[in-house]
């Protein structure tokens, strides 16, 4: 019997891989709520000119049904009661004056007819109207101008239709500016009841359609630095106290944008998303990466197994390897609380987050993810796989490269022609990483990724700006190395959910799906410098130093869980620390990364 091949066993894998059916699970789009009034508010308005005349014609009706009561009254001798019923006749064009035989009488009989008529004709055409339907540019309008504390998103692209979404997720109203209500994105932000208002975003008359008196925070996501800074510049000139969020490309720029707004305002998502790129070329199924200094911590989900689990209590797991559990799910999929005691049953899902070194001691011991049957040897460096490939040398492709040089293992970067002027930029800064090749070329071409050593690289990372430059490199990778660990940068998030299945691990990441919580949990509390979704909502990191008065000092960081927040990071007298101990009492001048749901988090700053 014939054997097959490396090459042949290589080209197989990828096929199948590429064959496979991509099971992505249906996603719920999440919907924003209003009350019973807001919805009749909503839908009122734009119709004040048909109300104004409804409310003309029952003026004048009540103006008519007085005379008549009075002329009943006083020429007929009746009683108000009689009289009351004879003018009601005389308006549904009865005749009730049939003993009436003066001009006045007829006279208020013709009046009367020709009343009904036209009255009736007024409230047909008032009807009509109002049941009528609106355009669909001023339906939006009436959604917005009923929406309060809400937060206006400025910009309508993948990443603001990112951050609508954690927004209505957590229950924050959400007011969308957009300057083209044709956008594809629209229909998808008006499926989930989040009202556009068409228009320039600098312009203060479009501000005000949307809210900006009641609202509590203003984001600026659109593609493009000096629209994001005209937009906040507007916004506090309507509103001096309205918090800006601002999208930010450049990094310079960023942190001059905050000198002027205020900390934890400008965000680049290049930035934001980087480290969750780096971490992912040394672990697997990292959901999210939180930089803490020069630490990146990496947030994970494990199934305790049935059998041999690395601990049998809670704290034990987190003493044993300095790791902080995050949540816990039991086999039913029902949240348990936390405590220090609680013993890890088979089948529950923990969410942990720690050092990169440490999720992988997890997996070692024998903890599962996603990807345990497919991979269950641990990602490592080892002498026949020593290096990592990065494809893309731009914003995201640097930032990785300085991230994964404090690992000091061997780092080649393939760029192309078209990077020249971002490569010269980013090398020169660069220039100084240990252990870094450079190599101009095209990663999708068998002949470069040779060159680059792909039969001894453990991982490659294709962080490209283009979807299919990057799914091509993946594919021809892993080609040429069935079993090189591949990590991809996309831009479509249906696209990122789907390759995971494609390539059996959780390696592909939307730049955007990864920097939008941040943006929308800096705009629905502030002060925070990042942010993730989780089992409990929006987790976000708050990052500051305590002041003698602050509502933090004085606390055990025991006590501090007990509230849903964990201080995953202390700095005291110039001496950093990873997850202090429980007993450690916080003192004025301690340097603190909590890090909490928004909930806990807003509690905490109120107490």
């Amino acid at each position: 019997m014939s054997q097959a091949t490396p090459a042949t066993q290589n080209a197989t894998m990828v096929n199948n891989a590429v064959t496979a059916p991509l099971h992505a699970e249906p996603l719920i789009v999440p919907r924003q709520r209003y009350a019973l009034w807001s919805r009749i508010r909503a839908n009122l308005y734009g119709r004040g000119t048909l109300i104004a005349e409804a409310m003309i014609a029952l003026t004048l009706l009540a103006a008519v049904l007085v005379f008549d009561v009075w002329f009943f009254t006083t020429h007929a001798h009746e009683d108000i009661v009689s009289a009351l019923a004879d003018s009601f006749k005389l308006l549904t064009l009865q005749n009730a004056l049939s003993g009436q035989q003066d001009r006045l009488a007829a006279g208020l009989f013709i009046f009367n007819v020709l009343f009904s008529v036209l009255f009736i004709q007024s409230v047909l055409n008032t009807v009509r109207a109002l049941l009528s339907k609106r355009a669909p540019e001023v339906r939006q309008l009436g959604y917005a101008a009923v929406c309060h504390n809400h937060v206006i998103v400025c910009g309508l692209g993948r990443m603001g239709l990112r951050v609508i979404t954690r927004l209505v997720e957590s229950g924050t109203q959400v007011v969308v500016i957009e300057r083209n209500f044709q956008s594809e994105m629209v229909p998808r932000a008006i499926d989930m009841r989040v009202p556009v208002v068409v228009g320039e975003a600098q312009e203060a008359r479009v501000l005000r359609k949307a809210g900006i008196s009641s609202a509590r925070a203003v984001i600026a996501c659109i593609d493009g630095d000096l629209t994001d800074v005209e937009i906040a510049l507007a916004a506090r000139a309507e509103r001096d106290d309205i918090r800006v969020i601002l999208r930010a490309f450049n990094e310079d720029f960023d942190r001059g944008l905050e000198r002027s707004f205020g900390p934890h305002t400008a965000f680049s998502s290049s930035a934001l998303a980087a480290p969750t790129f780096a971490a992912a070329t040394l672990s697997r199924d990292i959901e999210h990466v939180l930089p803490l200094g020069n630490e990146l911590l990496g947030v994970a989900q494990f199934i305790v197994p049935a059998k041999n689990a690395p601990a049998s209590t809670a704290q034990s797991l987190e003493d044993t390897y300095n790791v902080r559990i995050l949540s816990l799910i039991n086999g039913s999929g029902r949240a348990i609380k936390y405590t220090p005691q609680h013993s890890l049953a088979a089948g529950e899902k923990l969410t942990i987050i720690g050092q990169i070194r440490a999720l992988e001691a997890l997996r070692t011991a024998g903890l599962a993810t996603d990807s345990s049957a497919t991979y269950p040897v641990p990602l490592a460096p080892t002498p026949q796989r020593d290096r990592i490939i990065i494809c893309g040398f731009g914003k995201v492709g640097y930032r990785v490269v300085r991230w994964l040089a404090q690992w000091r293992l061997p780092i080649v970067v393939i760029h192309r022609d078209e990077d020249d002027d971002e490569h010269a930029t980013f090398t020169e800064q660069a220039i100084n990483l240990p252990g870094i090749t450079y190599i101009r070329g095209d990663a999708r071409k068998e002949s470069v990724l040779k060159e680059a050593g792909i039969d001894h690289a453990m991982t490659i990372a294709a962080v490209t700006s283009d979807d299919l430059t990057n799914l091509q490199i993946g594919l021809e990778a892993r080609h040429l190395c069935a079993d090189v660990h591949v990590v991809l940068r996309v831009f479509s998030g249906a696209l990122a959910q789907k390759l995971p299945y494609l390539f059996g691990i959780h390696t592909a990441y939307s730049t955007s799906d990864l920097s939008s919580p941040t943006l929308a949990a800096a705009a629905e509390i502030g002060g925070i410098s990042h942010a993730f979704p989780g089992s409990a909502g929006l987790y976000a990191l708050d990052e500051h130093v305590l002041a003698p008065k602050d509502a933090l000092a004085g606390k055990r960081i025991g006590d501090l869980r007990a509230q849903q927040a964990q201080v995953i990071g202390l700095r005291r007298a110039g001496s950093a620390t990873i997850f202090p101990a429980a007993d450690t009492v916080l003192v004025p001048g301690d340097e603190v990364a909590l890090l909490a749901p928004l909930p806990a988090l807003v509690r905490l700053r109120s107490s």
